[in-house]
């Protein structure tokens, strides 16, 4: 019900979107979401596993149990590794990305905007007003064979039911949920971006912490774009932030795109 509210659709609505782009309720969705993170938690933290399920968002220890009784035929205690151990500073986990990743690029551009960036980490302060929890959050890029394509996250909060919202910043700011691939392949049918997103398809991009914009962040465009761009740009649909970062990457203006779109048209 909540969501519904928030995205401003009617809950028969949201069932059936849900339905057709994800074949699952709304409900099983979030389930889903709940049990991913559980197991994240449960490999890559020294959290117990009142602990985790609090962090989690499951109701209670009882259900959190029930769940992972049902879905794996076993506690959810079973699923831990024997080498996770404690971290002092607080808790520990990887989030993936679809290789490939510029992480450097990401970095210099954020710590560019102002954020806290020291060598290859990036921190956060969290607030009570911002994130439901006073601590900190800091990111760096996952080293070693064990952290395979992702990042190595460090969250310390003073209430862990915080934890969910942070880590979706979190994937936010570093544009995680990118789909290399499918970018290339789409960007690529414009004959000037094709070159620059093959030579780049790590590019991503620098989201906010807070987002309250109504359009999707990748695919955005800036308020004075003129006429003939955004005709051009239709073409870049649902990418258009990403064609318009590998255009700043590869130091095209957008008043020459426009003029080799005029005389095209």
């Amino acid at each position: 019900d909540g969501l519904a509210e928030r995205l401003g659709v009617g809950e028969r609505q949201l069932r059936r979107l849900f339905r057709q782009h994800l074949g699952a309720a709304p409900v099983s969705v979030a389930q889903t979401r709940r049990v991913l993170l559980a197991k994240a938690l449960i490999h890559d933290s020294d959290l117990s596993m009142a602990e985790v399920a609090l962090a989690s968002g499951f109701g209670s220890v009882r259900r959190f149990n029930e769940t992972f009784q049902a879905l794996y035929g076993r506690p959810p205690s079973a699923l831990r590794r024997r080498e996770a151990r404690a971290d002092s500073e607080g808790v520990r986990m990887r989030l993936p990305f679809r290789p490939p990743y510029d992480f450097d690029d990401l970095l210099a551009r954020l710590k560019a905007r102002g954020d806290a960036v020291e060598g290859r980490r990036w921190w956060r302060d969290l607030t009570p007003e911002t994130d439901a929890a006073t601590g900190w959050v800091a990111v760096e890029r996952g080293v070693g064979s064990s952290s395979g394509d992702g990042l190595s996250v460090v969250v310390a909060l003073d209430d862990l039911k915080a934890l969910p919202g942070v880590l979706a910043r979190v994937r936010r700011v570093f544009d995680l949920s990118a789909d290399p691939e499918a970018i290339t392949r789409d960007l690529s049918a414009d004959p000037v971006l094709k070159p620059l997103v093959e030579a780049r398809p790590g590019l991503r991009l620098a989201g906010d912490w807070i987002d309250a914009g109504e359009t999707a962040p990748s695919d955005r465009l800036p308020d004075d774009f003129t006429p003939s761009l955004l005709r051009r740009a239709e073409r870049w649909r649902p990418w258009r932030a990403y064609a318009l970062a590998h255009l700043a990457a590869a130091g095209v203006r957008l008043e020459t795109l426009e003029t080799r779109h005029d005389q095209a048209a």
